[in-house]
């Protein structure tokens, strides 16, 4: 495992505090347990699969695994081994865990390929070659090991048939006499050179004599060791990537895109009936009497996202889905009602309704225009959620916050009709400036589109659109700002509003941020004004010591913090100015209830608080790092004190403080709250002491602090800021007495 060491802060963030939830729809391998069971192991964790009772609750990092993917897994003699993406080798022992890593006998950096038992061993392949042992330890088997018979440095698949091991390496496959020494050149035989230049990833045998490699190149027989012929070969097409053999009474199989049998050399015809049209499967295998794959994928080499599972039954492909989140790689993060809305790579909108799981809004489950590139969630004053799918418009959901997709009404907005989609797409042109979205964010109830791609430059009119009404009755209103109108730059990194009239814009590929004041109604441009001016950025010039802003917040004092490519900024006194002590790129940031700034860094997740600053690296917390910027998103949920943080590996959360709890005798009147007749106040029978009362939108922005010396004194005008707020309801938390308690505020003007 992962060691915890202990952090000492003002507050405590325990293991117990974070949780992780990834894709465990990739599959990537498959076994068939000798108790009539199936285990998979996936791109997020480990599944086990019984027939009378169906899945078990899944083993996931960080709750048992040392790292959230696991590329395969053993079961022999009631000891589950399982190889890791990069936490090692994992063995799970009853009810306890081993890890195995470098320092126990396992080479490489962590990232073990494929594990498997035979010969009274376990053999491990990694990124650092091959090593056998058992739970006691193990040991490397090397060139000076084998007297040079064995120079692989790297192992990606491991099988054993007839006493002899099979192991596919960078360097072709090599096989193994395992009634003699490992350490004795004599037991060693190396097909290098027949198979180096046959792209074999991974070896499947069905007796000494029936060897078979397959892998990126296709599917290759083994007829002698130094002759080796392809069975299937489509000259580097994707056709070629075979992912599993399997042999039974019917045939020879191979998973690729469908799933196909083998006629003759080169021939092969799809196996079965009902497999998604022109999909991949990303691994085969024989369990619970049936024949499994992984599902219908997309793109066989895209990890981040699949399909569960499917089998064959009396001829025909079963789909059977994996709960969960559909696809790791994740994007920006809404919140409405309770439920978290996610924007991903490869599918489409997801979303975790908490008393129902997790559901899919992509092209396969409802008309939606495609499911790749859905990087954007928001929520606005109307009914539903805004997602965008790049190069494919901008698209509304309603989904009547119900886990059921039956009576949901999906509409997409383009700027010119797509070409190429289902004919059941609703498609409405609308003066979008073009068909890219990036991100969007909401300001007085409307809704800003941020236009054209971050990582590259437009090549087309592109900049920011705002939109308001009620996509359902068609009564939309729209307004576009460009170049010609003040932007600095069309390269539009994010979006973020602050208040009621003022919109920050970071800016991609360096190009620092600018700040666009309106007069309170986003799709109204008449009063716009550009700072530090008409066309013109904050860079370097303005206090930033880097161009490269990626985020923005506000902290507890209602000032701006800018995340960049070097470090967190405070805007003060018309300049940015350096928080000390933080160094590196800010990719997203949150401030909590009680004014702490979370910051994801490159390497961490930080926190600062007044003065003092913690890192949660791997090292102190279960937080794994990734190398993907500019696409991170995060979103505070301040009635449960909780952070999420979306990430390439999946959705981080962190939980701050204790949620929150409602006080059934702590009232707010008059509700709703009309500022224009009197002020807002408090009843309570709480001990009269120094109240502070923090507001917060329902997606969890930090709007602002009204405090007093006691409950009885508080009262509020309807103003943070010096501005007044706009109508609508509003999530308060006040804190006395040491508690924090959540309420809400209904405001009317």
């Amino acid at each position: 495992m992962i060691p915890f060491i202990a952090v000492l802060l003002a507050f405590s963030i325990s293991p117990d505090n974070w949780g992780f939830e990834t894709s465990q729809s990739y599959i990537t391998s498959i076994f068939g347990d000798s108790d009539g069971t199936m285990w998979c192991s996936t791109s997020g964790g480990i599944l086990h699969y019984d027939p009378n009772t169906g899945w078990d609750d899944p083993i996931v990092y960080p709750d048992e695994l040392p790292w959230y993917k696991a590329n395969d897994l053993y079961v022999f003699d009631s000891l589950l081994w399982v190889a890791t993406a990069g936490g090692g080798l994992a063995l799970k022992q009853g009810d306890s865990w081993q890890v195995f890593s470098s320092y126990e006998g396992i080479p490489g950096s962590g990232a073990v390929h494929s594990v498997h038992c035979a010969g009274g061993y376990t053999w491990a392949g990694s990124d650092g070659g091959l090593s056998r042992g058992n739970a006691e330890g193990f040991q490397q088997i090397n060139e000076s090991a084998t007297g040079g018979a064995f120079k692989a440095d790297e192992v990606t698949g491991i099988t054993s048939v007839s006493d002899i091991l099979f192991l596919a390496t960078d360097r072709g496959v090599y096989s193994l006499d395992l009634l003699a020494s490992p350490f004795n050149p004599d037991s060693w035989t190396s097909h290098e050179t027949a198979t180096n230049n046959l792209g074999i990833s991974d070896i499947y045998t069905v007796t000494a004599d029936s060897v078979f490699g397959f892998g990126p190149g296709g599917v290759a027989q083994m007829i002698d060791p130094d002759s080796w012929r392809v069975l299937l070969d489509f000259s580097m097409s994707d056709d070629s990537v075979v992912t599993g053999l399997l042999r039974t009474d019917d045939g020879l199989f191979a998973s690729c895109i469908n799933v196909r049998r083998f006629i003759e050399e080169g021939v092969w015809e799809i196996y079965g009936e009902g497999y998604p049209a022109s999909t991949f499967s990303s691994c085969l295998g024989f369990a619970c009497d049936k024949i499994w794959v992984g599902y219908g994928l997309n793109n066989v080499s895209t990890e981040n996202s699949g399909n569960g599972l499917g089998y064959l039954d009396s001829g025909t492909w079963v789909s059977v889905p994996v709960s969960g989140m559909a696809g790791s790689s994740c994007y920006q993060i809404t919140l409405d009602s309770g439920n978290i809305y996610l924007g991903s790579h490869n599918a489409g909108l997801m979303v975790c309704y908490p008393d129902s799981g997790w559901m899919t809004f992509n092209m396969n489950t409802v008309n939606m225009p495609r499911s790749l590139r859905t990087y954007s969630s928001a929520k606005s004053s109307s009914p539903g959620i805004w997602t965008g799918s790049y190069y494919y418009g901008l698209t509304w959901i309603d989904d009547r916050n119900t886990f059921s997709m039956e009576d949901d009404t999906v509409i997409t907005y383009v700027s010119d009709s797509l070409s190429g989609v289902s004919p059941d797409v609703v498609q409405v042109i609308a003066p979008l400036l073009n068909n890219q979205v990036v991100m969007l964010s909401v300001q007085q109830g409307a809704l800003w589109i941020a236009q054209e791609a971050f990582w590259q430059s437009p090549d087309e009119i592109s900049g920011i659109v705002a939109v308001s009404g009620d996509p359902e009755s068609g009564d939309l209103e729209w307004t576009s700002r460009t170049d010609m109108d003040g932007l600095a730059l069309k390269n539009i990194q994010t979006l973020y509003p602050c208040g009621q009239d003022s919109l920050w814009i970071a800016f991609a590929s360096n190009g620092g941020c600018q700040l666009l004041v309106h007069g309170g109604n986003p799709v109204d441009k008449s009063q716009d004004t550009w700072y530090p001016g008409h066309g013109e950025v904050y860079d370097t010039s303005w206090g930033l010591s880097s161009n490269q802003v990626f985020c923005f917040a506000r902290d507890k004092g209602g000032n701006i913090l800018a995340g960049t490519g070097s470090g967190l900024f405070r805007w003060q006194e018309n300049a940015f100015v350096q928080i000390s002590g933080i160094t590196g790129s800010i990719k997203t940031m949150q401030v909590d209830n009680g004014g702490r700034i979370w910051c994801m860094g490159g390497n961490s997740i930080i926190c600062v608080d007044g003065s003092e600053i913690t890192e949660f690296t791997t090292s102190n917390s279960p937080y794994i790092p990734t190398s993907r910027v500019e696409n991170e998103f995060s979103v505070f949920q301040p009635d449960e004190g909780k952070l999420h943080f979306s990430s390439i590996i999946g959705l981080w959360t962190i939980i701050t403080q204790q949620g929150s709890d409602e006080s059934p005798d702590l009232l707010f009147y008059p509700q709703p709250f009309l500022p224009a007749d009197e002020e807002l106040r408090i009843c309570w029978t709480g001990a009269d002491r120094q109240i502070s009362v923090k507001l917060f939108s329902l997606d969890g922005q930090y709007l602002g602090c009204i405090q007093a010396e006691s409950w009885e004194e508080w009262s509020w005008n309807g103003s943070l800021s010096g501005e007044d707020v706009s109508s609508g309801v509003y999530l308060a938390i006040i804190e006395t007495d040491g508690m924090a308690i959540r309420a809400k505020v209904a405001v009317v003007r």
